[in-house]
Protein backbone atom coordinates (compact mmCIF):
# COMPACT_ATOMS: atom_id res chain seq x y z
CA UNK A 1 0.00 0.00 0.00
CA UNK A 2 2.92 2.32 0.93
CA UNK A 3 4.98 1.33 -2.35
CA UNK A 4 1.63 2.03 -4.37
CA UNK A 5 1.12 5.83 -2.48
CA UNK A 6 4.94 6.49 -2.89
CA UNK A 7 4.59 4.88 -6.66
CA UNK A 8 1.94 7.88 -7.03
CA UNK A 9 4.03 10.17 -6.17
CA UNK A 10 6.50 9.27 -8.57
CA UNK A 11 9.25 7.44 -6.96
CA UNK A 12 9.69 3.97 -7.98
CA UNK A 13 12.77 2.63 -8.63
CA UNK A 14 15.20 -0.42 -7.72
CA UNK A 15 14.38 -2.70 -4.84
CA UNK A 16 17.04 -4.38 -2.71
CA UNK A 17 16.54 -7.17 0.22
CA UNK A 18 19.37 -8.05 2.92
CA UNK A 19 18.79 -11.45 3.85
CA UNK A 20 16.76 -13.42 1.06
CA UNK A 21 17.05 -16.82 2.39
CA UNK A 22 14.66 -18.55 -0.21
CA UNK A 23 13.17 -15.87 -1.83
CA UNK A 24 9.39 -15.59 -0.09
CA UNK A 25 9.88 -12.07 0.64
CA UNK A 26 11.95 -11.33 -2.00
CA UNK A 27 9.18 -12.39 -4.48
CA UNK A 28 7.18 -9.21 -3.07
CA UNK A 29 10.03 -6.97 -3.15
CA UNK A 30 11.11 -7.25 -6.76
CA UNK A 31 7.37 -7.09 -7.60
CA UNK A 32 7.93 -3.16 -6.50
CA UNK A 33 10.34 -1.87 -8.58
CA UNK A 34 9.69 -0.07 -11.63
CA UNK A 35 9.53 -1.95 -15.24
CA UNK A 36 13.49 -2.16 -16.28
CA UNK A 37 14.67 -1.82 -13.05
CA UNK A 38 17.04 -4.58 -10.80
CA UNK A 39 16.39 -6.07 -7.56
CA UNK A 40 19.70 -7.02 -5.78
CA UNK A 41 19.66 -9.73 -3.21
CA UNK A 42 21.95 -9.53 -0.18
CA UNK A 43 23.42 -12.83 1.53
CA UNK A 44 25.83 -14.60 2.80
CA UNK A 45 24.30 -17.80 1.60
CA UNK A 46 25.84 -20.04 4.36
CA UNK A 47 28.85 -18.33 4.82
CA UNK A 48 31.13 -17.73 7.37
CA UNK A 49 29.13 -18.53 11.14
CA UNK A 50 30.25 -15.24 12.82
CA UNK A 51 27.92 -13.53 9.79
CA UNK A 52 25.08 -15.91 10.86
CA UNK A 53 25.41 -16.32 14.55
CA UNK A 54 22.66 -13.68 15.14
CA UNK A 55 20.34 -14.84 12.63
CA UNK A 56 18.77 -14.10 8.91
CA UNK A 57 21.87 -14.35 6.35
CA UNK A 58 21.66 -17.80 5.78
CA UNK A 59 19.78 -18.75 2.57
CA UNK A 60 20.36 -21.35 -0.08
CA UNK A 61 21.10 -19.38 -3.40
CA UNK A 62 19.93 -22.30 -5.87
CA UNK A 63 17.04 -22.22 -4.05
CA UNK A 64 16.11 -18.57 -4.35
CA UNK A 65 16.58 -18.11 -7.57
CA UNK A 66 15.00 -20.75 -8.46
CA UNK A 67 11.49 -19.59 -6.32
CA UNK A 68 12.15 -16.04 -8.12
CA UNK A 69 11.98 -17.47 -11.47
CA UNK A 70 8.60 -19.48 -10.29
CA UNK A 71 6.98 -16.24 -10.25
CA UNK A 72 8.86 -14.42 -12.99
CA UNK A 73 9.62 -15.98 -16.97
CA UNK A 74 12.51 -13.64 -16.66
CA UNK A 75 14.75 -13.23 -13.94
CA UNK A 76 17.48 -10.97 -15.61
CA UNK A 77 16.04 -7.98 -13.57
CA UNK A 78 17.83 -9.91 -10.70
CA UNK A 79 21.46 -9.15 -9.04
CA UNK A 80 22.91 -11.03 -6.52
CA UNK A 81 25.72 -10.19 -3.91
CA UNK A 82 27.03 -13.35 -1.81
CA UNK A 83 28.52 -11.45 0.90
CA UNK A 84 28.44 -10.40 4.38
CA UNK A 85 25.74 -7.08 4.18
CA UNK A 86 28.57 -4.98 5.98
CA UNK A 87 30.88 -5.33 3.33
CA UNK A 88 28.71 -4.24 0.54
CA UNK A 89 29.75 -0.76 -0.32
CA UNK A 90 26.25 1.57 -1.08
CA UNK A 91 27.86 1.96 -4.80
CA UNK A 92 26.73 -1.84 -5.29
CA UNK A 93 22.95 -1.36 -4.59
CA UNK A 94 21.03 1.18 -7.30
CA UNK A 95 18.73 3.98 -5.88
CA UNK A 96 16.37 2.26 -4.19
CA UNK A 97 12.80 3.21 -3.49
CA UNK A 98 12.21 0.15 -1.26
CA UNK A 99 14.54 -1.79 0.88
CA UNK A 100 13.97 -4.62 2.69
CA UNK A 101 16.23 -5.67 6.20
CA UNK A 102 16.13 -9.16 7.07
CA UNK A 103 19.66 -9.65 7.61
CA UNK A 104 22.05 -10.36 11.02
CA UNK A 105 19.93 -9.89 13.79
CA UNK A 106 23.05 -8.34 16.41
CA UNK A 107 23.11 -4.83 16.81
CA UNK A 108 26.05 -4.24 14.78
CA UNK A 109 24.54 -6.03 11.78
CA UNK A 110 21.57 -3.97 12.11
CA UNK A 111 22.81 -0.83 11.94
CA UNK A 112 25.00 -1.67 9.59
CA UNK A 113 22.35 -2.68 7.46
CA UNK A 114 20.31 0.43 7.85
CA UNK A 115 23.14 2.54 7.56
CA UNK A 116 23.74 0.70 3.96
CA UNK A 117 20.25 1.29 3.19
CA UNK A 118 20.10 5.10 4.35
CA UNK A 119 23.07 5.70 1.50
CA UNK A 120 21.45 3.24 -1.15
CA UNK A 121 18.00 4.54 -0.94
CA UNK A 122 16.86 7.67 -2.71
CA UNK A 123 14.81 10.46 -1.03
CA UNK A 124 11.64 10.07 0.04
CA UNK A 125 11.84 5.80 -0.46
CA UNK A 126 10.96 3.41 2.22
CA UNK A 127 13.50 0.98 4.27
CA UNK A 128 11.26 -1.71 6.01
CA UNK A 129 12.84 -3.36 8.89
CA UNK A 130 12.01 -6.78 10.04
CA UNK A 131 11.95 -7.74 13.84
CA UNK A 132 12.10 -5.08 15.65
CA UNK A 133 10.09 -6.19 18.21
CA UNK A 134 10.78 -9.38 17.88
CA UNK A 135 12.46 -10.42 22.12
CA UNK A 136 14.15 -13.06 20.48
CA UNK A 137 16.36 -10.93 18.43
CA UNK A 138 16.68 -7.71 21.00
CA UNK A 139 20.04 -6.62 19.00
CA UNK A 140 17.95 -5.32 16.21
CA UNK A 141 16.21 -2.98 18.29
CA UNK A 142 19.37 -2.02 20.00
CA UNK A 143 21.31 -1.64 16.74
CA UNK A 144 18.48 0.69 15.57
CA UNK A 145 18.45 2.90 18.51
CA UNK A 146 22.11 3.52 18.04
CA UNK A 147 21.30 4.18 14.67
CA UNK A 148 18.44 6.77 15.05
CA UNK A 149 20.61 8.26 17.65
CA UNK A 150 23.74 8.39 15.44
CA UNK A 151 22.31 9.70 12.43
CA UNK A 152 19.35 11.10 13.85
CA UNK A 153 16.72 12.44 11.03
CA UNK A 154 18.05 10.16 8.15
CA UNK A 155 15.22 7.63 8.57
CA UNK A 156 11.93 8.33 9.77
CA UNK A 157 9.34 6.19 11.37
CA UNK A 158 6.41 6.06 9.46
CA UNK A 159 4.25 2.53 10.18
CA UNK A 160 4.45 -0.55 12.70
CA UNK A 161 2.90 -3.92 11.65
CA UNK A 162 3.38 -7.39 11.35
CA UNK A 163 6.28 -7.54 12.70
CA UNK A 164 8.66 -4.55 11.14
CA UNK A 165 8.94 -1.12 11.55
CA UNK A 166 8.96 0.93 7.43
CA UNK A 167 11.04 3.96 7.54
CA UNK A 168 10.90 6.61 5.36
CA UNK A 169 14.30 7.98 3.81
CA UNK A 170 14.88 12.25 4.29
CA UNK A 171 13.58 14.35 2.90
CA UNK A 172 10.20 13.24 3.05
CA UNK A 173 7.95 12.88 0.05
CA UNK A 174 4.91 14.90 1.67
CA UNK A 175 2.73 12.94 4.41
CA UNK A 176 2.36 9.64 3.40
CA UNK A 177 0.31 8.71 6.66
CA UNK A 178 -2.42 11.45 5.58
CA UNK A 179 -2.32 9.60 1.73
CA UNK A 180 -3.20 6.49 3.33
CA UNK A 181 -5.70 7.52 5.73
CA UNK A 182 -7.31 9.34 2.61
CA UNK A 183 -7.18 6.48 -0.04
CA UNK A 184 -7.39 3.33 2.57
CA UNK A 185 -9.87 4.55 5.50
CA UNK A 186 -11.20 1.19 5.89
CA UNK A 187 -8.15 -0.25 6.70
CA UNK A 188 -7.72 -0.82 10.27
CA UNK A 189 -5.13 1.39 12.16
CA UNK A 190 -4.08 2.92 15.24
CA UNK A 191 -1.31 5.47 15.93
CA UNK A 192 1.42 5.95 18.31
CA UNK A 193 5.23 7.58 18.32
CA UNK A 194 8.31 6.35 17.84
CA UNK A 195 11.57 8.05 17.78
CA UNK A 196 9.37 11.74 17.97
CA UNK A 197 7.83 11.04 14.68
CA UNK A 198 3.50 10.36 14.29
CA UNK A 199 3.38 6.30 13.20
CA UNK A 200 0.67 4.05 11.92
CA UNK A 201 0.16 1.05 13.52
CA UNK A 202 -1.36 -2.24 11.68
CA UNK A 203 -1.84 -4.55 14.96
CA UNK A 204 -4.21 -6.43 12.91
CA UNK A 205 -4.80 -8.39 9.83
CA UNK A 206 -4.37 -6.41 6.98
CA UNK A 207 -5.27 -8.82 4.19
CA UNK A 208 -8.83 -9.29 4.12
CA UNK A 209 -9.09 -5.86 3.41
CA UNK A 210 -7.16 -6.33 0.45
CA UNK A 211 -9.02 -7.39 -2.80
CA UNK A 212 -6.75 -9.45 -4.59
CA UNK A 213 -8.23 -9.91 -7.86
CA UNK A 214 -8.16 -6.02 -8.20
CA UNK A 215 -4.85 -5.36 -7.06
CA UNK A 216 -1.58 -4.98 -8.63
CA UNK A 217 2.13 -4.64 -7.59
CA UNK A 218 1.57 -0.74 -7.71
CA UNK A 219 -1.37 -0.65 -6.49
CA UNK A 220 -3.53 -2.59 -3.68
CA UNK A 221 -6.97 -2.23 -4.12
CA UNK A 222 -9.31 -2.46 -0.92
CA UNK A 223 -13.01 -4.24 -0.28
CA UNK A 224 -15.26 -3.14 2.45
CA UNK A 225 -15.00 -5.79 5.19
CA UNK A 226 -18.53 -6.64 7.22
CA UNK A 227 -18.41 -5.99 10.39
CA UNK A 228 -21.81 -7.34 12.54
CA UNK A 229 -22.41 -9.17 15.74
CA UNK A 230 -25.36 -11.53 17.04
CA UNK A 231 -26.02 -10.75 20.12
CA UNK A 232 -28.86 -12.56 22.58
CA UNK A 233 -29.20 -11.64 26.03
CA UNK A 234 -29.89 -14.48 27.99
CA UNK A 235 -32.61 -12.31 30.16
CA UNK A 236 -34.96 -9.57 30.05
CA UNK A 237 -34.27 -8.06 32.56
CA UNK A 238 -31.56 -6.90 35.22
CA UNK A 239 -31.58 -6.93 38.82
CA UNK A 240 -29.19 -4.98 40.86
CA UNK A 241 -28.09 -2.90 43.96
CA UNK A 242 -26.01 0.49 43.75
CA UNK A 243 -22.94 -0.73 42.80
CA UNK A 244 -22.98 -4.27 42.87
CA UNK A 245 -21.77 -6.56 40.13
CA UNK A 246 -23.78 -8.86 38.06
CA UNK A 247 -23.69 -11.38 35.41
CA UNK A 248 -25.18 -11.16 32.25
CA UNK A 249 -25.71 -14.37 30.02
CA UNK A 250 -25.60 -13.82 26.44
CA UNK A 251 -24.97 -15.79 23.10
CA UNK A 252 -22.46 -13.89 20.65
CA UNK A 253 -22.54 -14.59 16.84
CA UNK A 254 -20.17 -13.55 14.87
CA UNK A 255 -21.46 -12.71 11.32
CA UNK A 256 -18.58 -10.63 10.29
CA UNK A 257 -16.10 -10.99 7.02
CA UNK A 258 -13.39 -11.46 9.58
CA UNK A 259 -12.81 -13.00 13.01
CA UNK A 260 -12.69 -11.81 16.49
CA UNK A 261 -9.67 -12.71 17.54
CA UNK A 262 -6.69 -11.02 20.44
CA UNK A 263 -4.27 -9.43 18.51
CA UNK A 264 -2.58 -5.78 18.82
CA UNK A 265 -5.75 -4.26 18.29
CA UNK A 266 -8.54 -6.75 19.65
CA UNK A 267 -12.09 -7.88 19.52
CA UNK A 268 -13.98 -7.52 23.08
CA UNK A 269 -17.56 -7.19 23.99
CA UNK A 270 -18.13 -4.52 26.38
CA UNK A 271 -21.06 -2.36 27.03
CA UNK A 272 -22.42 1.13 27.85
CA UNK A 273 -25.01 2.53 29.83
CA UNK A 274 -27.36 5.10 29.52
CA UNK A 275 -30.58 6.99 31.35
CA UNK A 276 -34.08 6.20 29.94
CA UNK A 277 -33.55 10.11 28.54
CA UNK A 278 -30.70 8.68 26.16
CA UNK A 279 -28.21 10.54 28.24
CA UNK A 280 -24.92 8.52 29.02
CA UNK A 281 -24.60 7.66 32.57
CA UNK A 282 -21.46 5.56 32.22
CA UNK A 283 -19.43 4.94 28.32
CA UNK A 284 -15.83 2.86 29.14
CA UNK A 285 -16.33 -0.11 30.92
CA UNK A 286 -14.44 -3.38 31.48
CA UNK A 287 -13.98 -5.73 28.01
CA UNK A 288 -14.27 -9.87 27.83
CA UNK A 289 -11.92 -10.13 25.13
CA UNK A 290 -11.83 -13.00 22.67
CA UNK A 291 -8.60 -14.84 23.57
CA UNK A 292 -9.79 -17.84 21.46
CA UNK A 293 -10.61 -16.26 18.25
CA UNK A 294 -14.68 -16.33 17.34
CA UNK A 295 -14.76 -17.28 13.53
CA UNK A 296 -17.12 -15.70 11.10
CA UNK A 297 -20.22 -17.82 11.28
CA UNK A 298 -19.48 -19.01 14.96
CA UNK A 299 -21.30 -18.36 18.17
CA UNK A 300 -20.15 -18.97 21.96
CA UNK A 301 -22.36 -18.62 25.08
CA UNK A 302 -20.51 -15.70 26.87
CA UNK A 303 -21.44 -13.86 30.13
CA UNK A 304 -20.77 -10.30 30.40
CA UNK A 305 -20.09 -8.43 33.87
CA UNK A 306 -21.98 -5.56 34.29
CA UNK A 307 -21.05 -3.16 37.33
CA UNK A 308 -24.22 -1.30 38.04
CA UNK A 309 -24.47 2.59 38.76
CA UNK A 310 -24.49 3.79 42.61
CA UNK A 311 -27.38 5.58 42.12
CA UNK A 312 -30.50 3.77 42.20
CA UNK A 313 -32.66 4.17 39.56
CA UNK A 314 -33.53 2.07 35.86
CA UNK A 315 -31.06 2.37 33.28
CA UNK A 316 -29.83 0.86 29.62
CA UNK A 317 -27.15 -1.32 29.06
CA UNK A 318 -26.19 -1.32 25.54
CA UNK A 319 -24.20 -4.65 24.66
CA UNK A 320 -22.14 -4.48 21.49
CA UNK A 321 -18.67 -5.42 20.00
CA UNK A 322 -15.46 -3.40 20.20
CA UNK A 323 -12.49 -3.72 17.90
CA UNK A 324 -10.06 -1.67 20.08
CA UNK A 325 -8.62 1.53 18.60
CA UNK A 326 -10.68 1.07 15.67
CA UNK A 327 -14.83 1.24 16.35
CA UNK A 328 -17.23 -0.11 17.96
CA UNK A 329 -19.13 -2.56 15.99
CA UNK A 330 -22.69 -0.07 15.42
CA UNK A 331 -20.37 2.31 13.75
CA UNK A 332 -20.44 0.07 10.92
CA UNK A 333 -23.89 -1.16 10.53
CA UNK A 334 -24.06 -3.87 13.48
CA UNK A 335 -26.88 -3.41 16.25
CA UNK A 336 -26.27 -3.46 20.05
CA UNK A 337 -28.40 -5.16 22.31
CA UNK A 338 -30.02 -3.31 24.60
CA UNK A 339 -31.32 -4.52 28.42
CA UNK A 340 -33.04 -2.61 31.07
CA UNK A 341 -31.56 -2.43 34.60
CA UNK A 342 -33.05 -1.47 37.79
CA UNK A 343 -31.07 -0.70 40.55
CA UNK A 344 -32.77 -0.59 43.67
Amino acid sequence: MYGGLLADAGIRKATCEIGVNRGLSAIVVAALRAPGSPMTGIDTFGGPRDATSSGGMSGDEAAFRANVARFYADTSFLRVIAADSRAVAPSRVDGCSFFHIDGGHSADETRSDLALAAEATVEGGLVALDDYFNPSFPGVSEGTVHFLDERRGTLVPLAIGHNKVIFQCAPLAGDLNARFAERYPRVPRTRAVFDGADVLVFGSAVAPHVDVERSTPARLATRDVTLRADIRPRVRLLLASPGARIDLPLRLGNRSDIAFDWSDAPFGVSYQLYRPDGSVERYENARQYFMAPLEPGGDREMTLEVTAPLRPGDYLVHVDVVWEGICWLRERGSHAAVVPLQVR
